[in-house]
């Protein structure tokens, strides 16, 4: 535990009611609910933790593993009502869910006098109609010494609504609000002591997705100044460089949440269509060619005549770079072609591996294709007679899981090195092996992890090519 986590606990233990606390992300939250269980014991009764998710109960249990006492104890629905009974009886500390507890308080099944207090974590999602707050309006009916205490590590949250905080402390019952943020003294002192080394490796953006990024930051901007002529929210705020973060959707909400069930259709659409936007922007460095591509047809579905943005100019150029990021129709002559729906329906009947080409020759054409599909050709300057064309399966390799293969390259190839010479004698080929010398690899998602894990251990090629079959597979149906 680091000093301020003990400055936490020491100022959570001044108030004997309680408080909340909100700290930044990733400063060991789990560390601190695990001292406080520590420092409770038995004899003072009942200590309940709600709103704990798995990680966060596991966490919190691997923590305070070599301290048995006091007992620890998840209370779930395999627990019968006279079970409960009997371990509110032992007492102790017990990760409950708010459904279980608020029916046993209804029934008189937990001794409240006997209750020392609650630990409530993820905070920022606490409403005045939730039954966390429910829970703590009974206690405090029952018992006004026990103490609660509420934890949150996502600030940005907290800034949604209005006055959300106080709002949180209020159906909490407590006075006190604790603001633990990365800049804090103590926080940072702790933290520039073992400063990490960081190597920033910049990745550029192939040419099409350079495309895609400005027409969105266009059709961004365009969304923007229809916005501003509503005069309904604060025009220093609605920015295109604001509208890239996240908090911006917060922002705009929380501004227009008073009056959101006056204002016109066409400016909720304009809020919602920027969150879309945003979306596409961050999706485009995070997923492949084909996923994307197969969102934007998702989005133009969904979406249809409702959406502003995809009837906006350079909303077409978002469409088409993302189709020539994964396939390209050419002629056998060089020319170009205008549509390749019926390609596609070609191709998904066929192997259509990534970085390969599917010949269809006019003959092919006329009798594999329906008379619309020639048609359409024919509109778009080909025929039945005219030469065959070929669908090119390009599946544009994102550039970061280049640069991430090589970067593992070079780490292995580093780990081999050392083993060899023997310069660490504590690390050996069995410990490497054993997870010693493991490398973490951080995503945003869990998509993401599977897509990475794919991708280094079956080759982005491969990744292309099951994503290609099943786009087509897709437009088939």
């Amino acid at each position: 535990m680091l000093g301020f986590h003990e400055h936490i606990i020491a100022d959570l233990l001044e108030d004997s009611h309680g408080g909340l606390v909100v700290t930044g992300s990733g400063l060991g939250l789990h560390k601190l609910i695990a001292a406080l269980i520590k420092l409770h014991d038995v004899s003072q009764g009942i200590l309940f933790i709600l709103s704990a998710n798995d990680s966060q109960r596991q966490t919190i249990k691997e923590e305070i593993q070599p301290r048995t006492l006091p007992p620890l104890e998840v209370i779930n629905s395999d627990y019968t009502s006279q079970d409960r009974v009997d371990r509110y009886g032992y007492g102790g500390v017990f990760f409950i869910t708010s459904q279980i507890l608020v029916v046993d308080m209804l029934n008189e099944k937990v001794p409240l006098s006997r209750v020392a207090g609650f630990i409530v974590l993820n905070a920022h999602r606490l409403t005045e109609t939730c039954t966390e707050a429910f829970i703590v309006r009974l206690y405090r009916f029952a018992n006004k010494k026990g103490y609660v205490r509420a934890f949150s590590d996502k600030p940005q949250a907290m800034i949604s609504g209005f006055s959300k905080p106080e709002r949180i402390m209020k159906n909490l019952f407590v006075k006190k609000l604790h603001l633990w943020p990365r800049f804090q003294v103590f926080v940072s002192e702790a933290l520039e002591k073992n400063p990490p080394e960081v190597i920033d490796i910049r990745v550029p953006l192939t040419s099409y997705m350079k495309g895609i990024q400005s027409a969105i930051i266009e059709v961004m901007d365009a969304c923007l100044k229809e916005l501003r002529k509503t005069n309904k929210v604060d025009v220093e705020d609605l920015t295109v460089e604001n509208g890239l973060f996240k908090s911006f959707h917060d922002i705009v909400r929380q501004q227009l949440d008073s009056i959101w069930h006056i204002i016109g259709r066409k400016t909720k659409q304009l809020v919602g269509d920027l969150r879309t936007l945003r979306k596409l922007l961050d999706y485009l460095v995070r997923y492949d060619a084909v996923t994307y591509l197969k969102y934007l047809d998702a989005l133009r579905v969904s979406e249809g005549m409702r959406s502003v943005w995809i009837f906006a100019a350079p909303s077409h150029r978002v469409f088409d770079f993302a189709k020539k990021r994964v396939y390209q129709v050419v002629r056998a002559d060089g020319g170009k072609v205008g549509s390749a729906n019926g390609l596609i329906k070609g191709v998904g009947r066929g192997r259509g591996d990534a970085g390969k080409r599917r010949k269809i020759s006019g003959n092919e054409s006329a009798s594999k294709r329906s008379n619309s599909d020639r048609t359409q050709e024919t509109e778009n300057g080909s025929s039945r007679d005219a030469p065959g064309v070929e669908l090119e399966v390009v599946g544009e390799e994102m550039p970061k899981w280049k640069v991430l293969r090589e970067v593992l390259e070079e780490i292995e190839e580093e780990r081999q090195k050392r083993t060899a010479s023997e310069v660490d004698p504590h690390i050996s080929q069995d410990a490497w092996d054993d997870g010693v010398g493991a490398v973490l690899v951080a995503c945003k998602d869990e998509r993401s992890c599977i897509q990475l894990q794919d991708c280094i251990t079956k080759g982005p090629q491969k990744i292309s090519g099951f994503s290609w079959h099943i786009y087509c597979r897709s437009v088939l149906s």
